[in-house]
């Protein structure tokens, strides 16, 4: 019998293929959200630490100039702050979309998956009754000779 060959394995092939780039694309996804989290509590912890260095400038005399560029620069910070958490909502709807469409490819992968392994199955099925069919003839030929013989 002729050897196993699925007739939409390239498509199969395709699928997976896709699938994997989807998977790629969401990790690239969630790493730059982590980016961005993590650059939130960075400039969150500038904050805190420019209103540390104004006290203690303070405390130790400083000018009026150098006075007014803490707010500015806390200002700033905030300001940044509040757009990365725009840029974080825009991020986490990305992933889900993302999400959304490799549920979508899994399910079709598995659809294919399925296809091929029961067609796997009746192919393994037609094979064994084909040997079972050439072990039966076989033993009729052998019993056959043997009753001759005697």
């Amino acid at each position: 019998m002729k050897k196993y060959l699925f007739k939409l394995d390239p498509v199969l092939k395709l699928r997976k293929l896709k699938e994997e780039n989807c998977r790629m694309e969401l990790g690239k996804l969630i790493s730059f959200l982590s980016r961005i989290e993590d650059q939130i509590k960075h400039d969150t912890s500038e904050i805190q630490n420019y209103y540390k260095i104004q006290e203690a400038s303070l405390q130790n005399g400083v000018r009026g100039d150098q006075v007014q560029a803490f707010p500015m620069l806390i200002a700033a910070k905030e300001k940044n702050i509040e757009l990365l958490h725009r840029d974080k909502k825009e991020q986490e709807g990305l992933i889900d979309l993302k999400k959304k469409e490799l549920a979508i490819l899994r399910g079709e992968l598995k659809v294919l998956e399925n296809l091929k392994e029961k067609d796997f199955d009746q192919y393994k099925k037609a094979l064994n009754k084909e040997i079972d069919q050439k072990v039966e003839e076989q033993t009729q030929n052998w019993l056959q000779f043997n009753e001759r013989k005697v």
